[in-house]
């Protein structure tokens, strides 16, 4: 009799036990705490196409425009990637002078030999400073590019290359930090 009640503790006692130590495969693990994370500042567009030649961190965007001497508008996105908005405006320091992006792009697909666009074919309008303001979680610029410049060097030997250099407080996102326009005239 002693040895039934000491086999039906035992099996109680390991059944317990499993329960116990198998919970943790029981919680469902698509529900994480994002509210978590720190705050990313970043371009959207660069998660959207990584650079086709090499397959390297980044976003090459081509981008075709009309074959007139007619200057044409890129609109830009940054963002502040966060779980909720913050209660603080963030400013963007935006640099089109940086061609990490662009060195890393040539390299990595075997040798292409794509140039910055001159400084004197193309204006930030409002400047390089961007202001997310509070509450909201991303906003645009634009950039004015000389639509001569692109007619005359149509097969896209040049990218506009736009790198975030700071963003306040916020950390930013690498590698979307980094944009690269390459522009075509058809």
């Amino acid at each position: 009799m002693k040895t039934k009640i000491y086999i039906k503790t035992a099996i109680f006692t390991l059944m317990g036990g499993l329960v116990l130590l198998s919970s943790s495969c029981l919680k469902d693990s698509r529900y994480v705490n994002y509210f978590a994370d720190a705050p990313l500042a970043e371009f959207p567009l660069a998660e959207v196409n990584a650079y086709q030649p090499g397959g390297s961190d980044g976003a090459y965007q081509a981008i075709t425009f009309p074959a007139t001497n007619a200057n044409d508008t890129i609109t830009v996105a940054v963002k502040v990637a966060a779980p909720r908005a913050l209660t603080s405006a963030t400013v963007f320091t935006i640099s089109t002078t940086d061609v990490t992006a662009l060195n890393s792009f040539n390299s990595s697909s075997g040798g292409t030999a794509l140039l910055p666009v001159p400084a004197t074919d193309f204006t930030v309008i409002g400047g390089l400073q961007v202001t997310v303001p509070a509450n909201i979680t991303e906003v645009y610029f634009k950039v004015v590019v000389n639509g001569a410049f692109v007619a005359a060097n149509a097969t896209g030997a040049y990218v506009l290359p736009l790198t975030i250099e700071n963003a306040g407080s916020v950390q930013i996102a690498i590698p979307e930090k980094y944009l690269l326009y390459n522009l075509f005239a058809q």
